[in-house]
């Protein structure tokens, strides 16, 4: 009985949130689930239409991108994290299909090691560590998935919990983003 309470409430928590703000500048729409309704807000700093931080990563499991005039997706997570790992599937997704455009990295504070021993699913772009978190403490990422897109001008154009109500980060709203 309680386990079915508990999930209920997590189910209404992430259910009741969604789009709340979108902005328009010049030719894109700036795209943000940072608040929710009834005041919950997700757990990092909002930079949407601001400049991003400096990019600062410790390692590469891999090649480094080229970040130049593309949009970066920067993935905040956890081998531990379900909700991070369920997210893998659709950033393949966007990875393959927008490679010209698009550069999706994920980030995870955990060592090299642990990453490489993660199995299921398969990371098909990008992948960073930074076991001193200093990338993560700039964007203030206090839970994970959270999601940070970063337009080749520098600014934030999305962020957020890719799982988020009707604002949910997926191939068509990367495609939506970027024209």
């Amino acid at each position: 009985m309680k386990k079915a309470v508990f999930v209920l409430i997590l189910l209404l928590f992430f259910t009741s949130c969604e789009k709340v703000r979108q902005k328009k500048t010049s030719k894109r729409v700036i795209y943000s689930t940072k608040y929710c309704k009834k005041g919950k807000k997700l757990w990092a700093k909002s930079f949407l239409g601001k400049k991003a931080p400096e990019f600062t990563v410790e390692g590469w499991l891999g090649a480094k991108p080229n970040l130049k005039g593309k949009f970066v997706i920067m993935d905040f997570w956890a081998t531990h994290c379900p909700q991070c790992r369920r997210a893998i599937p659709e950033l393949n997704k966007i990875a393959k299909e927008l490679k010209d455009k698009v550069v999706v990295i994920g980030i995870s504070s955990e060592s090299e090691s642990v990453i490489k021993s993660m199995k299921e699913p398969v990371i098909e772009y990008y992948s960073a560590y930074d076991t001193r978190a200093v990338l993560k403490r700039k964007f203030q990422v206090r839970g994970i998935p959270h999601i940070v897109v970063v337009a080749p001008d520098g600014k934030v154009v999305w962020e957020g919990y890719p799982f988020l109500g009707s604002d949910r980060f997926t191939l068509e709203k990367m495609k939506q983003i970027i024209k």
